[in-house]
């Protein structure tokens, strides 16, 4: 089976400062790590305002079950309600090409 990446680029919600974003987002990784089939975690910010979220799982199966499992967990719900989801979210899951 192959790895899978999962990849998020979006936007914070107006008002939303990066430092209060980016304190979610390390409270997020906290949890992944935990998960079955996790192996990293990257983040990042862009100039524009865009944020990158990159996580890397053992498989596609791994990666679908944590994304379906953090929506009941209130600290990712926390960082999850900083993200403005109606304007240009994109979320992805790719295979790993070795």
């Amino acid at each position: 089976m192959n790895k899978s990446i999962e990849v998020v680029i979006f936007k914070a919600k107006a008002g939303v400062s990066d430092s209060q974003l980016q304190t979610a987002a390390l409270a997020v990784t906290v949890i992944l790590k935990e998960m079955s089939g996790f192996i990293s975690r990257e983040f990042g910010a862009s100039e524009d305002g865009k944020y990158i979220d990159i996580v890397h799982w053992k498989d596609l199966t791994s990666a679908k079950a944590a994304a379906e499992k953090v929506m009941s967990i209130p600290k990712c719900g926390e960082f999850f309600g900083l993200i403005d989801q109606k304007k240009q979210m994109q979320f992805m899951h790719f295979n790993k090409v070795s």
